[in-house]
């Protein structure tokens, strides 16, 4: 080819058996541009290969997060299990406060339970971890805690059902309403001029008004006895006795319990009595005891109903 630079071209020559060459004459920046066009594709290759890389590991990220939402869920519905375990050992412990209050005469506690909060938005699962580990130390710290209080509660209800009850036994109550004609002690006796030791205190009032138990108990005893007359004895637990004597009638039997404040007999003069009145004797393990040291309220003011 005359006229064509060499040095420019490049020659390509086919050459068939037993038939003409055939020659092709390529300009060198075509081999220029296949050398870009063939670098480019590399590059290309390299970049869809990190892409791909990128990719399947977000895939597998995504296959991680997949796997322990499903594990948290699975711990989340076993939290929400033992906080309805929870909640049914607080409401019981309500319940006992709510029982130790009406015994101790309280209004309703003042304080509120905690609020739950709830945390918007998605949580890694790194920040999911450390939430549900938080959500596991006080569930399990409430778990600890609720059985100790739970029997403090019940420890506290029983020792104050005790003490109530202790405080319905005692004969402080007054038996009848009137005013106290004869203390506990030495007196000069009303039969004679000789001094004697009075075993009670002997309260005024007008025949037939009711006695009525100063405190809960048992009837140990309903009958004449030689000094006293018609008299009843109660039990009332705790060593202590107390006996109401020169009644004109009875209204309870030997072996009935009785409530403080409940009727229990008629005033008389029954006995080695000088007029109607009634006889009260206090005894706290079978020694004699003053029974004002028992008794409540102003002496002989207002019923026997309204002496506490």
């Amino acid at each position: 080819m005359q006229g064509i630079r060499r040095d420019r071209y490049f020659t390509l020559m086919l050459v068939p058996e037993g038939r003409r060459i055939f020659r092709f004459y390529l300009p060198a920046w075509l081999f220029q541009v296949a050398i870009i066009l063939a670098i480019m594709l590399i590059i290309a290759f390299i970049v869809a290969l990190g892409a791909v890389y990128h990719l399947q590991k977000r895939v597998a990220e995504l296959r991680a997060i997949d796997q322990i939402n499903a594990r948290q869920a699975a711990q989340i519905l076993q939290l929400e299990e033992q906080a309805r375990a929870l909640q049914e050992k607080i409401k019981e412990i309500d319940e006992l406060d709510a029982r130790v209050r009406s015994l101790l005469g309280l209004g309703q506690g003042g304080g509120g339970r905690p609020s739950t909060a709830s945390r918007g938005g998605r949580l890694r699962p790194g920040e999911q971890e450390q939430t549900l580990e938080q959500v596991r130390s006080i569930l399990k710290n409430v778990a600890r805690d609720t059985p100790r209080q739970e029997v403090k509660l019940i420890e506290l209800a029983r020792e104050m059902e005790q003490h109530l009850a202790y405080l319905a036994a005692l004969p402080s109550h007054w038996p009848v309403s009137g005013p106290v004609s004869s203390p506990f002690g030495y007196r000069d006796s009303p039969f004679g001029r000789r001094e004697e030791f009075h075993d009670g205190i002997d309260i005024a009032a007008v025949y037939g008004a009711e006695v009525q138990a100063a405190g809960n108990g048992q009837v140990v005893f309903a009958g004449w006895m030689p000094v006293y007359g018609r008299a009843i004895i109660i039990d009332h637990g705790y060593g202590l006795t107390s006996m109401y004597g020169h009644n004109s009638e009875l209204l309870v039997k030997t072996g009935e319990q009785v409530a403080r404040g409940q009727p229990i007999a008629r005033v008389g003069s029954s006995g080695r009595s000088t007029g109607p009145h009634l006889h009260f004797q206090v005894k706290l393990n079978g020694e004699l005891q003053d029974p004002l040291k028992y008794l409540t309220g102003e002496e002989g003011g207002g019923s026997a109903g309204e002496k506490e």
